[in-house]
């Protein structure tokens, strides 16, 4: 948690500096669902996981109701996939597993996740502000977990099973809240869809998508 604190403080550091002007900073928590869905007929997806993420956002305002929305954030995702035909083998930091037929993986995944985009907003009615927001999310692999139930798979590093970069697009909307100033409650919900392979398993294309609910303080 406390590496995680200096980048953070690092970002907002270098952002004054870099944005001096028509910049708005927005710290926020979002819980999330997220699934992973794979191509292939006999990987199946098992449900969604429940994660969050939370970091800082960035929006350099180009036009009154118009700005370029970065930032950064550390996501912690995953799901849940089960193989309905044949036993798989998975590298893990001890070796290698060999999970069972119908057997469930659950994988935990985080990154340091960076996305670049466009934010539009209205102008103020009465106490709120209503905007909408879209565009790229990427992703640096930072850790990766899996487990199964009911079997010795718990909490192994998988990490040489996950690839370093993800990559997905996103779209939004939510409200501002006016508090007093320049500071505003954020509540809004994102979809983000993944668009490239997590896994480095050639044969199967995996993709990671989420639902989140943002929940943030805008200054």
């Amino acid at each position: 948690m406390k590496k995680y604190l200096i980048i953070f403080i690092l970002t907002i550091s270098v952002a004054k500096v870099a944005f001096s002007q028509n910049t708005r900073f927005t710290v926020f928590v979002d819980p999330k669902f997220s699934w992973m869905t794979p191509d292939l007929k006999n990987f199946e997806s098992d449900g969604s996981k429940l994660g969050v993420n939370i970091g800082l956002n960035i929006d350099k305002f180009f036009a009154t109701n118009y700005a370029l929305m970065t930032g950064i954030s550390i996501d912690n995702t995953g799901g849940f996939l089960i193989n309905s035909e044949d036993s798989v083998a998975i590298k893990t930091n001890s070796g290698r597993d060999t999970i069972p037929k119908g057997d469930v993986l659950e994988y935990k995944l985080q990154y340091i996740t960076i996305p670049i985009g466009l934010k539009l907003k209205t102008n103020e009615i009465g106490y709120f502000t209503f905007f909408t927001h879209l565009g790229i999310n990427a992703g640096i692999n930072i850790k990766a977990t899996g487990e199964v139930d009911n079997y010795e798979l718990e909490n192994e590093n998988i990490s040489d099973e996950i690839k370093l970069f993800n990559l997905g697009y996103y779209i939004g909307a939510g409200i501002e809240y006016s508090i007093g100033g320049n500071t505003a409650i954020v509540l809004g919900l994102t979809y983000t869809n993944g668009f490239v392979d997590i896994t480095t398993d050639s044969n199967n294309k995996v993709t990671n998508s989420n639902i989140a609910i943002r929940i943030g303080v805008l200054f």
